[in-house]
């Protein structure tokens, strides 16, 4: 197995960052679902790719963030490959907060 990636889920609580990744890593989806905070998770995937090779996925399902300043923590704090950003359409200061943190990521 080649080299592990490591993907940071992040996005204020409530948003649906766990739900996004059981559905996606193992088809879990459950709308009646009881929603319990998540301090903070981490799912494994192999991902086939191409090339023919697996590569293990580390996604790090965090804490939901509240503010900028947590925002800026989490950008600083973790050695990322990537981030998958998360917000509910049905609140704006969800997305608000995203666009303060893609600079933060941004700046890094």
């Amino acid at each position: 197995m080649g080299k592990t990636t490591r993907v940071i889920v992040c996005g204020m609580k409530s948003v649906g960052k766990t739900a996004i990744l059981e559905q996606a890593i193992y088809g879990n989806y459950n709308k009646d679902s009881f929603l319990q905070a998540t301090i903070e998770d981490i799912y494994v995937a192999c991902v086939e790719t191409e090339r023919g090779t697996r590569e293990k996925v580390r996604f790090y399902d965090t804490a939901g963030l509240e503010s900028v300043t947590q925002a800026r923590q989490v950008s600083q704090a973790w050695q990322a490959d990537g981030y998958v950003l998360v917000y509910d359409t049905s609140r704006p200061e969800s997305f608000d907060l995203l666009v303060q943190l893609k600079k933060e990521i941004d700046k890094n």
